[in-house]
């Protein structure tokens, strides 16, 4: 019968008019490899027939469709016993036919026997062998036109799978790897599970491809210097074909190797550099006894290189990790111990940047010419916080952190210690600057251009420091606070430069050349001869020894009244902390060194000009009659009021107000020797030789009235105590008129003596 007429068209009873089936023949055929959506056919699957003619029929429909088929075979179960009812007579006449059939099977057997198949099977092997030699080339064409159809079609059925290899091959080379992961992950998905071996060995060729390709990846990966994008996506792609080991944790142990071997090739590369420079300019640098050292134009290069390595891969590697442990690069869960385990690559980097930055910045020593120092301390200073600022961005913990700034707080101290050693080093020298010439006469008399030095040395320091290091930058701690280390350094650096330059006021004040040295011993009474002619030869300057004394004691004072709460205000003004006890030390040690001065003035003035009184007061060893008028001084008086004259001329020419002092002083000492001239003196004196006595220890006191201290009136009132007071009304007047006279007719001598005495 001819399939159409007991295959129905619709067995379901279910209209399949407008349903377009979903699934291609191809898809089918993966689906049910061998099976068929033919009624008819022996390996008929109801799944492909649904698939195919009833894809978007409802679940209820098909339960309608079952019950419809159930209905249907029991009608043709009732339909095979009505036919058998209307067909009695054909069945009755089949049934004679067999039992002829079985008569005449019986007959020939009693004729042929019982075997007739050998003979059967002898002539259809016969027949076989016939028809093999007739048909053999036609039956050998189908068999390879069947088989190479067989083959076309499977072929055109999987076409997928055949091509992948060459398609896999194609997309590495132009690097589009994640056409490579779909294609290989849906190829898993299709064929993973199969047996057939031809498919089999086919897997096998695209699997070894796979590996070569995850190896080639792995490599690309950890082959430094990478974009942290490339290697994020070789990553991603790792995992996705399945890599057996942590794709990403290998990632962030390259990239922590990389960055601290870029650090020591960085190091490597100026160190290296800086030798050739050092041996190229050798010679001259040792000639000229100069190095810039560490601030050299290749140390800034050094520190610019390894802050941007640092920023740059620490930048790569910080976001890398947190994707990491947020779990979006991992293969597999991340071990706890790994976040310690960065820490510690973290702060090894961020501990080597410190070691090579304060190798760079930090050591060596050197000198620069001042711009070149502070433009590259300011240079070094932005990329240490450019790089400090970019770690502050990548919210990395505090403890590499604290370690970078500290780097930067390290060397805005050490910049800070070099504006001041440079300055302490300046006011070292300013001896050889000294010219001795007076560049302004103030209150405290004659000043050089010394102590304008200092301040400007000091504030040019202070400035430098100002613009340069004092400003913090985003949370760094401040420069100064009450006590720390900083302003310990700067009352310690202070101090040493104030005591500099004491020291240098002190060594153009007391040391001189032996030939310079005020040796006159012997001076002449005569009144013209002026204390201050001696052998005494005159400095090159044109200034004598004791003038320069006396300028270095004013230049001593003037710094003490006037330069130091300058400089005082100006660390105020400038963000510092007042350097109190380095003031105090410096008062201290300038009002020592002015008594020094004072003393040693006193020495090579006052000692020469005592030592003429005596030998003055008694020359020509006359005797005076015990009857006589005295109506005048011996000539030792005039000429003590000629030396105290010459003394305070010289001293007031250059100390001006603040000459009074060593006046006094000297006054001081010329009394002290009247007092002991007075106390040598004989017990008794004539009248004449008392009246005499008086008369000149009375002028001496008039004379130098302005400048005796307490002591120095103290030792005239124990001279005249031991001379025998004036009894009569006559003597009084008569020293009255006396000394009025002496008054009127030193007039202008004792307003020598006595004028711009304005106490200091």
């Amino acid at each position: 019968m001819s399939p159409t007429t007991y295959t129905p068209p619709d067995p379901l009873g279910l209209s399949t008019e407008g349903d377009d089936c979903k699934f291609p023949e191809e898809e089918l055929h993966e689906l049910f490899p061998d099976g068929s959506g033919k009624l008819s056919d022996e390996n008929f699957q109801p799944g492909w027939y649904l698939l195919e003619h009833h894809s978007n029929t409802s679940y209820e429909d098909l339960k309608a469709g079952m019950v419809f088929l159930q209905r249907k075979v029991e009608g043709q179960k009732e339909g095979q016993l009505s036919f058998l009812k209307a067909n009695t007579g054909a069945v009755m006449d089949q049934l004679d036919r067999l039992v002829l059939l079985k008569n005449m099977y019986e007959e020939d057997q009693r004729k042929s026997g019982k075997e007739p198949l050998p003979s059967l099977q002898a002539a259809i092997e016969d027949s076989i062998t016939l028809a093999d030699s007739l048909f053999s080339e036609i039956l050998s064409r189908k068999e390879n036109a069947d088989k190479t159809r067989e083959a076309l079609s499977l072929l055109t059925r999987h076409k997928f799978l055949f091509q992948l290899p060459s398609s896999i091959d194609r997309n590495i080379r132009k690097k589009e790897y994640d056409l490579v992961v779909n294609d290989y992950t849906r190829v898993k998905n299709l064929f993973g599970n199969t047996d057939i071996q031809l498919f089999q060995k086919i897997l096998a060729e695209i699997d070894k491809k796979i590996e070569d390709l995850k190896e080639k990846l792995h490599t690309r990966m950890k082959t430094m210097p990478i974009n942290v994008q490339e290697q994020t996506n070789y990553i991603r792609l790792l995992i996705s074909l399945n890599w057996e080991g942590d794709a990403a944790w290998t990632a962030i142990t390259c990239r922590k190797d990389y960055l601290m071997n870029l650090m020591n090739k960085v190091k490597d590369h100026f160190k290296q550099k800086e030798d050739q420079e050092t041996n190229e300019k050798g010679k001259r640098k040792a000639k000229d006894g100069e190095s810039e050292g560490s601030w050299s134009g290749t140390r800034a290069l050094w520190c610019a290189a390894a802050c941007g390595a640092l920023s740059s891969e620490l930048n790569a590697l910080w976001p890398l990790a947190r994707r990491y442990f947020a779990g979006e690069l991992a293969g597999q869960p991340s071990a706890p111990e790994r976040h310690d385990s960065l820490k510690e690559m973290i702060i090894a980097a961020v501990e080597l940047f410190s070691a090579h930055m304060r190798a760079c910045l930090l050591s060596g020593g050197g000198s620069a010419a001042p711009d070149a120092m502070r433009s590259r301390l300011v240079a070094n200073l932005r990329h240490l916080r450019e790089t400090y600022d970019s770690l502050l961005k990548l919210d990395l913990p505090s403890q590499p952190l604290s370690i970078v700034e500290k780097v930067i707080f390290d060397y805005r101290v050490h910049g800070m210690t070099v504006f001041l050693t440079r300055a302490h080093k300046r006011v070292k020298g300013l001896a050889e600057k000294e010219t001795w010439k007076v560049e302004e006469f103030s209150d405290y008399g004659a000043i050089t251009n010394l102590p304008h030095l200092l301040e400007t040395y000091i504030t040019d320091a202070l400035s430098s420091i100002h613009k340069c290091v004092l400003t913090s930058g985003r949370r760094e701690s401040a420069l100064f606070t009450d006590g720390n280390e900083p302003s310990n350094i700067v009352q310690k650096h202070t101090q040493q430069i104030l005591l500099a330059f004491v020291n240098v006021l002190k060594e153009l004040a007391l040391n001189h050349d032996s030939d310079q040295d005020f040796n006159n011993t012997s001076l002449s009474v005569a009144l013209d001869q002026r204390l201050d002619e001696s052998r005494e030869t005159p400095a090159p300057d044109g200034r004598s020894w004791q003038q320069r004394l006396l300028i270095a004691g004013a230049n001593a004072q003037y710094t003490r009244r006037r330069q130091l709460p300058h400089l005082a205000q100006a660390f105020q003004d400038f963000g510092f902390p007042k350097p109190v006890q380095a003031m105090q030390a410096t008062k201290d040690a300038l009002i020592s060194l002015e008594s020094t001065i004072a003393e040693t003035y006193l020495e090579h003035k006052g000692d020469p000009l005592v030592g003429t009184i005596e030998p003055s007061m008694y020359m020509g060893r006359h005797k005076l009659d015990p009857d006589a008028l005295v109506d005048d001084a011996r000539p030792y008086v005039y000429e003590i009021i000629n030396n105290l004259i010459a003394v305070h001329a010289e001293v007031d020419s250059v100390c001006g107000a603040a000459s009074s002092r060593y006046v006094r002083d000297i006054c001081e000492t010329v009394c002290e020797e009247l007092a002991r001239l007075a106390a040598c003196a004989p017990a008794t004196l004539s009248r004449a030789a008392a009246f005499q006595a008086r008369l000149e220890y009375s002028l001496l006191q008039a004379a130098a009235a302005e400048h005796l201290t307490r002591k120095a009136e103290n030792y005239l009132m124990e001279a005249l105590a031991g001379i025998p007071p004036l009894e009569s009304e006559e003597d009084k007047k008569r020293m009255d008129e006396l000394i009025q006279g002496f008054k009127k007719r030193m007039e202008l001598q004792l307003a020598s003596l006595n004028c711009n005495m304005e106490t200091v």
